[in-house]
């Protein structure tokens, strides 16, 4: 396995639940960090986004996590 295949398995989407819908908020997020209700997230290139909120499922088959 390739190291390209190594890193983006490690990256997942972040998507928020909004009216019974899933709607994306980022991609290629390597990390996660929570505070209360406030979600930190940071991509692949070091960029960040705060969300209020709280996590109900991280899938590692699919990659992602849904915020609430």
């Amino acid at each position: 396995m390739s190291i390209s295949a190594l890193i983006s398995m490690c990256e997942s989407r972040v998507l928020i639940e909004r009216s019974g819908k899933h709607e994306l908020l980022m991609e290629d997020v390597v990390r996660v960090e929570v505070d209360g209700e406030d979600i930190k997230l940071m991509g692949v290139l070091g960029e960040t986004r705060h969300v209020k909120g709280s996590i109900k499922e991280i899938n590692l088959l699919k990659n992602t996590i849904l915020i609430i």
